[in-house]
């Protein structure tokens, strides 16, 4: 099934080769639905949530639908449809699958896959959505992996909940770091962390990474740096005897995260010096975006207010830009933390949970958190 693509910059919605150009409501609005799929919305849930701060009629709700259908009407896959005596709810229909015969070969398989990977490893969510946009066309099937993880940096949170396709199990590792970026308590994020390693619940290699990498964050996050640090070395030992070298960066930015929250400024700097000679070399955008907040903070707890500020909201573009919803949402989470507890700043503090409540409304995340709470409770038998 062909996803859309957002691109703010110019009000463009993408569904595989073809380009719609839209008004910003138009925008808006079709953006709401698409993320909020499957559900119906009254015209005053969709005033409140698209046109936040206006006083519009509910009859510009009815103008817009019907501009949009106008609109897309070609796009066969996509309904907006209108509930007798409720509102409007947006769906997507299943494509007829064609057969094509590259589908069957091992070559153009091998090919596919090695595109998503270098995507995903450059940190290029978009290509990667443009790419499965063009499964039809181009003829191939999505690896199982990236049908997932597609709709992980999307954050469509109700698709993980819902999913009934694929085991829990198998869920469980994207529900705990969506959970991550939603809930306001690193204890209870770490609580449900510690209890997925110690179950050995989750797959092998999310298991290690929860390990290695996701968890020392949290310990940061709960209070306790410096036990995440003293785990560092064991993180190192893993990296070099499973041959690890695409976690040398995602590691080295986690170190630096947890030496802030630390306060080791000194080794902070050291790191710091380290990642820009990774980044010289291998300019990933997911990285590049984590470590402008990252330098922003350090900046912030040097006192370089304005600087830290827009290395902050340029770090945050950078990932809103690649689409990496889990990781907006998380990097703001600890902009909040940081300036919380080590620079008290009322105007920041107010700015940043701004920026949380527009994400908030955008994801779903209030309206989720319950639900993603009790799936995991559930999963991790948590009583």
């Amino acid at each position: 099934m062909a996803q859309l693509i957002f691109d703010q910059a110019g009000y463009l919605v993408k569904s595989g080769t073809d380009t719609v150009v839209l008004l910003a409501k138009e925008y808006a609005l079709l953006e709401f639905l698409y993320y909020n799929r499957n559900h119906t919305f009254t015209r005053e849930q969709l005033l409140d949530r698209v046109w936040m701060l206006e006083y519009p009629s509910e009859r510009t709700v009815d103008d817009h639908i019907y501009r949009l259908r106008k609109k897309l009407h070609h796009w066969d896959h996509i309904t907006i449809n209108t509930v007798r005596g409720y509102g409007y709810t947006l769906t997507l229909n299943e494509r007829r699958q064609v057969d094509n015969p590259s589908v069957h070969d091992e070559e153009m398989k091998n090919a596919i896959g090695e595109m998503f990977e270098k995507y995903h490893r450059f940190g290029q969510s978009k290509s990667m959505l443009a790419l499965e946009t063009q499964q039809d066309v181009l003829g191939f099937e999505m690896d199982p992996f990236y049908q997932v993880y597609l709709r992980f940096i999307q954050g469509d949170i109700p698709w993980f909940l819902e999913a009934e396709e694929i085991p829990l199990q198998e869920r469980l590792y994207w529900l705990l770091l969506l959970y991550r970026g939603m809930s306001s308590d690193p204890n209870d994020v770490l609580q449900k962390c510690q209890l997925a390693l110690d179950s050995g619940i989750l797959p092998p290699e999310q298991h290690r990474e929860m390990e290695i990498l996701n968890i020392l964050e949290l310990y940061g996050e709960a209070g306790l740096p410096l036990e995440a640090i003293s785990k560092f070395p064991i993180t190192r030992k893993r990296i070099e005897e499973d041959k690890l070298s695409s976690f040398a960066m995602p590691v080295a930015l986690m170190q630096m995260y947890v030496c802030l929250l630390a306060e080791q400024m000194i080794e902070v700097e050291r790191i710091s010096c380290r990642l820009e000679r990774f980044l010289k070399d291998t300019p990933y955008l997911r990285e590049i975006g984590r470590y402008h907040i990252l330098k922003g903070l350090w900046l912030l707890a040097q006192g370089k207010r304005s600087k830290g500020i827009d290395l902050l909201d340029e770090g945050l573009e950078v990932l809103r830009m690649s689409i990496n919803a889990p990781l907006l949402l998380i990097s703001v989470s600890q902009i909040l933390l940081y300036v919380q507890n080590h620079v008290p700043d009322s105007e920041l503090e107010h700015k940043y949970q701004g920026v949380y409540a527009a994400l908030d409304r955008e994801y779903g995340l209030s309206k989720y958190r319950h639900d993603v709470e009790r799936t995991l409770e559930q999963a991790l038998n948590v009583r």
